[in-house]
């Protein structure tokens, strides 16, 4: 039996009727502390196949609701908007299944920097996100470990749906104005 935490029943609370939420302060939209998460809240989230890590919203970290990542899905997951390195990166996630930052770096021999870069890539357009922790570092921050965006959804096996036309812009539009909405999914 899961224990009661407020911070995530606030988090699901918020899912429930918005599709996004930032991890950093901010004055455009609502980020993790403003809505009453936590740290370890989303990333159990992020565990279960509650809430999606992704880079969607100005390539800041940016928490999805499981509806808007379906919803996303058709308008991202572009092979053409990702470099030599993004997809030597696919490819070895798609045969190693899982990996942290460091066994990233150090298969494909990139510096810690371009690793990031290729890494940000792949999650800008959901073709990668977080599958759990890696090393806890302090009660509020872990480093972690990546995988396929298939393997996050084998989480929601039963709760796999296809978003409806004009799902992504309707769950966008309760954030953002319809320019915002319009350069998101183009």
């Amino acid at each position: 039996m899961q224990q009661h935490d407020p911070a995530r029943e606030a988090l699901t609370r918020y899912f429930s009727q918005s599709g996004m939420l930032l991890c950093n302060t901010s004055e455009e939209l609502p980020y993790l502390e403003l809505v009453g998460g936590s740290w370890n809240a989303i990333v159990s989230m992020m565990e279960d196949g509650l809430a999606y890590y992704s880079r969607f919203y100005k390539n800041r970290v940016t928490y999805l609701s499981p509806a808007l990542y379906f919803a996303l899905k058709p308008f991202r997951r572009r092979l053409i908007r990702l470099d030599d390195n993004a997809v030597r990166l696919l490819t070895f996630l798609q045969a190693a299944g899982e990996a942290n930052a460091e066994q990233m770096q150090q298969t494909l021999l990139l510096t810690k920097k371009a690793q990031t870069e290729e890494l940000n890539q792949l999650v800008s357009e959901l073709f990668v996100t977080v599958l759990h922790r890696d090393v806890t570092l302090n009660e509020n921050w872990c480093s972690f470990t990546y995988g396929l965006a298939e393997t996050w959804e084998q989480k929601l096996a039963h709760e796999i749906h296809a978003p409806k036309i004009g799902e992504a812009e309707e769950i966008l539009l309760r954030q953002l104005s319809q320019k915002q909405v319009k350069s998101l999914l183009k």
